[in-house]
């Protein structure tokens, strides 16, 4: 990308998800520190802020409400926490009273403040309350490894297919899934999206192995 300004900070280990707070803060999961490192955004500028521990490979993050969302995988499972780390309430395969998840890896949140999880390991999009309480599940011949998810409406979550090299829409009302994005318009591997509702601009970043970033605007007519 030619232009603009570029602020980075570097962290002691693999960043995996990453969301925005308020009051300038994101919020960044570092699995291999088994933290949380929040990051100050002023204007163009990043600096480090505090970190908390966190008990396993924490890899998906989202805000809900005052709190945060979190994903781990080995074993996988889901928690809300508070902004210091104290778990408030969590969800695993035992608690669920069957196999849910496997690799629950990113992790969204609308803003009516169901929570959405992408699991690649059962190709599956699971859908909870605050409470973490499982509501619905989606499933789709169109869904085969989901990664990066993002609520993008109050009904449509936009979600990165990494192993079908696709961008679909899901839309939580009825269950269908659309095709968006895909390599002919030069998906390859997408791990990550991110929506900007003020540049109606989509952000498409791949698996390391590729390390692009792409930038996708949404077209007049829709």
């Amino acid at each position: 990308m030619n232009g603009g300004n570029v602020s980075c900070v570097c962290l002691p280990s693999v960043p995996y998800g990453v969301c925005l707070l308020h009051d300038g803060l994101a919020a960044v999961t570092q699995r291999g520190e088994q933290q949380i490192q929040f990051i100050r955004v002023d204007g163009d500028t990043l600096s480090l802020d505090k970190s908390i521990k966190v008990k396993g490979p924490v890899i998906g993050i989202s805000a809900c409400d005052s709190h945060l969302v979190v994903t781990y995988d080995s074993p996988g499972r889901v928690k809300t926490i508070t902004m210091d780390g104290r778990v408030i309430d969590e969800i695993d395969n035992q608690k669920a009273g069957k196999q849910v998840f496997k690799w629950p890896y990113f992790i969204a949140t609308s803003n009516s403040g169901d929570i959405f999880v992408s699991d690649s390991g059962t190709s599956t999009i699971i859908q909870m309350d605050r409470t973490l309480r499982i509501t619905r599940t989606f499933t789709s011949p169109m869904l085969k490894e989901p990664h990066g998810i993002v609520s993008v409406s109050t009904d449509q979550l936009l979600v990165a297919d990494l192993e079908r090299n696709s961008i679909v829409v899901l839309n939580t009302t009825n269950g269908t899934v659309t095709p968006l994005l895909g390599q002919a318009d030069g998906i390859q591997k997408p791990w990550a999206v991110a929506w900007c509702p003020d540049s109606k601009k989509l952000y498409v970043g791949s698996d390391k192995r590729q390390s692009t970033l792409s930038v996708f605007k949404e077209r007049n007519e829709h």
